[in-house]
This record gives C-alpha cells, sequence and structure tokens, in this order.
C-alpha cells in the first residue's frame, strides 16, 4: 500500500526487488478518500479506526486494506467483472501484500532507526519531477497523505526497507568468472549471430543478354511500386516471371543476391542480377547484422543479470521465512 501511495520511483524498487511482483501503481490517486469510504463500511464509522490484521501488534486498518484492493483490483484484474468470488480473492490478496510489506518494514526498522534527512531530501525531489508546478505536487501530499507528516513518515518507511536490503543483502552477492562463462555459453546464440538477409525474390525468364530484358524488369518494378502499393505478390503474372515471397538468403549460396540487397533500405529493390542464367530483382524485407559479442563485452551485463538473479532467490529465502514466529492476528468484522 505504501510505495503504490508513493508512486511508481519507489514502488518499482520493492515491487520488483522484494515481493517479485509485475506490476506497480502510477504517480497518483487510487483510493477513495478513507473517511468517505469509512461511513460506507458495515457501520463501523472511520476506515482508519477499523483494525483488519495486527501484524506482532501492528495494526492494518481497513482503509489501508479497501485502498490495497483498488489496486490489486484494477492492475490485476483490469476490467473483469467483480463477482463474489474475486471480490474475496482480491481480499485475500491485497491482505497478504499488506501482511508482507509489514513484516519487510519490521525487520528493516529493527536495524535502521532513523533516516538521513538528505536522504529524505532527494527522494522528495524525485517524486516531485513528476507534477508539474508546487502547487500540483502539494495536492499530491494532502489528497494523499493529509499532509507533509505522514508523507515523510511513508517516504522514510520506504527508504528503511531499500537502505536495509541493500546493506544485508546486495554485500553478500558475489558472481564468479565460472557464473559468468556458463551463462554466456548458455546464451551464446543471443550473443553470436550471423548476419541474415530475407528478400521478395522475382527470377525472369528472359534472356539475360538482352537489352529489353533489363527494361522490361524495370518496367515491371515501377509498376509494383507505384499500382501495386510496392507488393510484388498483388502484380499478376504474364508468365515472364514468377515470386518467391518471404525467401532467406544464404550467403555463400546466394552471394549475387544476398551482396545486392543487404546494403539495400527495407522494401528497397535491387538492379537486375543475373544468377546462373536468370535475371532476378530483390525486394529487402528483412536484415540483422552480424552479432559477435565477446565474452569480455558481455561480462557487465551478465554480472548485473546474475546478480539480481542472486538477490531475487536471496530475498525470497528471506522472505519466506518472515512469518515464522510472527504473530498475525485476523480481525472478525462479521460482528
Amino acid at each position: 500500500m505504501w510505495m503504490n501511495r508513493l508512486g511508481k520511483s519507489f514502488g518499482l524498487f520493492f515491487a520488483v526487488v522484494v515481493l517479485g511482483f509485475f506490476w506497480v501503481a502510477p504517480f497518483q490517486s487510487i483510493a477513495a478518500d478513507s473517511e468517505t469510504a469509512g461511513d460506507m463500511t458495515m457501520g463501523h464509522g472511520s476506515a482508519e479506526e477499523i483494525v483488519v490484521v495486527k501484524v506482532n501488534g501492528q495494526v492494518i486498518n481497513m482503509a489501508q486494506l479497501m485502498r490495497e484492493m483498488a489496486d490489486v483490483s484494477r492492475k490485476k484484474y483490469g476490467t473483469q467483472e467483480i463477482s463474489q468470488l474475486l471480490a474475496e480473492k482480491i481480499k485475500r490478496e491485497a491482505t497478504e501484500k499488506l501482511i508482507t510489506e509489514e513484516l519487510v518494514y519490521q525487520v528493516a526498522h529493527s536495524s535502521i532507526k532513523t533516516i538521513p534527512s538528505e536522504r529524505f531530501d532527494q527522494s522528495r525531489q524525485e517524486i516531485r519531477k513528476n507534477y508539474g508546478s508546487e502547487d500540483e505536487f502539494q495536492r499530491y501530499i494532502k489528497d494523499e497523505f493529509g499532509g507533509e507528516k505522514k508523507f515523510r513518515y511513508w517516504v522514510e518507511r520506504f527508504l528503511t526497507v531499500e537502505l536495509y536490503i541493500s546493506q544485508e543483502f546486495d554485500s553478500k552477492i558475489i558472481v564468479t568468472d565460472q557464473e559468468v562463462q556458463k551463462a554466456y555459453d548458455d546464451a551464446r546464440s543471443y550473443f553470436v549471430t550471423d548476419e541474415f538477409v530475407q528478400v521478395n525474390d522475382l527470377v525472369f525468364f528472359l534472356d539475360p543478354m538482352s537489352t529489353e530484358s533489363v527494361t522490361r524488369i524495370e518496367e515491371i518494378k515501377q509498376t509494383i511500386v507505384s499500382k501495386y502499393n510496392n507488393d510484388p505478390e498483388q502484380m499478376p503474372t504474364d508468365g515472364t516471371f514468377a515470386v518467391e515471397k518471404n525467401m532467406p538468403l544464404d550467403k555463400v549460396k546466394d552471394q549475387k543476391l544476398y551482396e545486392a540487397a543487404k546494403g539495400l533500405k527495407e522494401y528497397g529493390w535491387t538492379a537486375p542480377v543475373n544468377v546462373e542464367g536468370n535475371l532476378h530483382i530483390a525486394q529487402l524485407i528483412g536484415y540483422k547484422p552480424a552479432n559477435n559479442k565477446s565474452l569480455k563485452e558481455v561480462t557487465p551485463y551478465l554480472t548485473s543479470e546474475i546478480r539480481k538473479q542472486k538477490r531475487q532467490a536471496m530475498l525470497n529465502d528471506w522472505m519466506a521465512g518472515l512469518r515464522k514466529g510472527a504473530a498475525i492476528e485476523m480481525m472478525d468484522l462479521t460482528q
């Protein structure tokens, strides 16, 4: 809930790095006013006063749950019709997410008691950049948090988790040369690829030595471009040519066409090319340059990716154990 209210700059870190989610809330309000919602919540009064869950004694209230449910519904289920069964599922998912966030924060806060003012100021400026004016930014703070005090609380709450993870996990991640080599070998087909050329090939059954043949080929090409939207398949054949669509060219076997076509712009045409006694013109429809990245070139990228995977695995194991020994009390709101 808290990273949703702070927006994508903060939510992205927690959602991807900590929770492993694939969606985050944008920099905008996602919830109805809690007081208004509270007046309609089972007659219990303010939603912020209704305790839904206690996590090691810390309260998660109905206002938090309603915000989180709205976000889960919008981001994960979109325009799906909300049946009673789906509503219960959304409620469970939102509750579990809030419990996990609270447990993560409690562990982080036990080690990190305060956030330096300069770090808060830096984060505040990062959020401020998403608003056109100071007045708009202040409205956001007021509407979402009720004022600067709560805004600072939620920012510092996030930063506490961020700093804890950096200190406790990042420094322990080691990537070996052997791991980088294996990753390179496993992905070699991605890093080392041949040049690729694909064409529409028109082969002509005309005298390759006649200038009239070349003139006729140029006329047909211009007709395709001007009358048939540059699509050779739409050109009616008169028996003097055939079209082979989507033809990958072999660098050795189709050397002449390959060399003539590879330097063209997309959907451009070659001049007539004599291949084994037949004249061809080729239209370039696909090109990928050769990719020959050495291990040295891609080591920084592979190291970064391996670190991310190791960090996520460590965080998953850590979070899986957070509930062990935790006192989680679900409130009965049916009474």
